[in-house]
């Protein structure tokens, strides 16, 4: 079991000045000559402390890393590589035997504030592991969302971080007696929220941390069922080891045919509407033949009433369009004194038209003499 590293990325790596806005500052860390970082190494940004925390348990084989951080400044949209070399050196007397805790009020950055980690010591070291004063330290620590809990309803509540505490001492009889207390916990699912005080609860609660006495458990390396920090840094390693990624060339990238997709789309529409085109012409076909036929079966009768609507409404029309002018004969008339006998007159003398005059309306006003 090794212990929690942690690294602190902060403005003073690329020799800027921080102005007080906390979102000056970009960061981007990735595994050198790769797009992100090993499984075992976590990135987290800060807003509170307005710094980024690199933080991870290195396997025991990896002995160096190479980081390639890239940070923007958002004010000057200057933009900076700084690489970081971890040395990884092994732990003498590593730890045992851990002790799991679920800190519900707590973030992942506030485990890195030295005073807040002595707090959590000195409850086990005081109250519950007397025998670890000397190397009881962490092994793990990751994010409670991360292991899949739920983000709080409160955006100011901590999301609840994991943490193991570990050391070469065996476990004490308080510990022991505490994971019998919580033993009945563990067969109830979901957590009830409400039972959840034990009898070293007023140590912790003294302390600032509340805790999720549903997921406590002790971690022995004696135990075949169980799974020490040391087996998941092994796995950790080898799937780090498999997974390492290397860049694709142009000739590896499989090729894809659409020949299936140009069928599909040219084909189908071409058949849908061919389909169509022989519905629609069967249907003008039929409705055709049946005109035809409605034609031949009608009577004589209906024929002849037809034609003589037909030749009466002509006959109207005619009458109608005569009906704008009216001619007057000079023997009808029987006015001698015509203008139109006149020899020079251009007005025909046999018929003529004469419009009627207009209506005679008398004067308002009399003229005064």
């Amino acid at each position: 079991m090794t212990e929690v590293f942690e690294i602190v990325i902060n403005p003073t790596i690329f020799n800027w000045t921080f102005d007080g806005n906390p979102n000056q500052f970009v960061y981007q860390p990735s595994l050198l000559g790769a797009p992100d970082l090993p499984d075992w190494i976590n990135y987290i940004y800060s807003k509170k402390h307005n710094v980024g925390y690199l933080y991870g348990v290195p396997p025991s084989t990896t002995t160096e890393v190479t980081l390639d951080i890239v940070g923007l400044n958002r004010k000057t949209y200057e933009t900076k590589r700084h690489q970081l070399v971890i040395v990884v050196v092994e732990k003498l007397n590593p730890a045992k035997y851990e002790v799991q805790l679920k800190i519900d009020n707590l973030n992942v950055e506030d485990m890195f504030d030295v005073d807040r980690m002595d707090c959590l010591k000195d409850v086990f070291k005081k109250h519950l592991w007397n025998d670890s004063e000397e190397d009881l330290y962490m092994t793990y620590l990751a994010s409670a969302v991360d292991l899949g809990a739920r983000l709080p309803l409160n955006p100011k509540e901590g999301e609840g971080v994991v943490v193991r505490l570990g050391s070469k001492v065996q476990f004490s009889d308080e510990l022991a007696k505490l994971q019998d207390e919580v033993r009945p916990l563990l067969k109830v699912s979901p957590c009830p929220r409400d039972f959840k005080r034990t009898t070293v609860e007023r140590y912790f609660r003294e302390a600032g941390f509340a805790l999720d006495w549903c997921s406590f458990s002790l971690i022995s390396a004696m135990q075949d069922s169980d799974r020490s920090s040391e087996e998941l840094g092994k796995l950790t390693e080898q799937k780090l080891i498999e997974n390492r990624w290397n860049a694709y060339s142009r000739n590896d990238v499989p090729q894809r045919s659409y020949l299936h997709e140009f069928l599909f789309t040219i084909l189908v529409p071409m058949f849908v509407m061919t389909i169509l085109a022989i519905v629609l012409s069967l249907i003008l076909c039929f409705h055709h033949e049946g005109i035809s036929k409605r034609m031949r079966n009608s009577s004589t009768t209906e024929i002849t009433q037809y034609a003589t609507i037909n030749r009466v409404t002509y006959t109207l029309r005619s009458l109608s369009n005569q009906r704008d002018f009216t001619c007057l004969s000079p023997e009808i008339t029987g006015d001698s004194r015509s203008h139109t006998n006149s020899p020079t007159s251009t007005i025909n003398r046999g018929v003529h038209c004469r419009p009627s005059p207009p209506p005679y309306v008398k004067p308002k006003f009399s003229a005064e003499f």
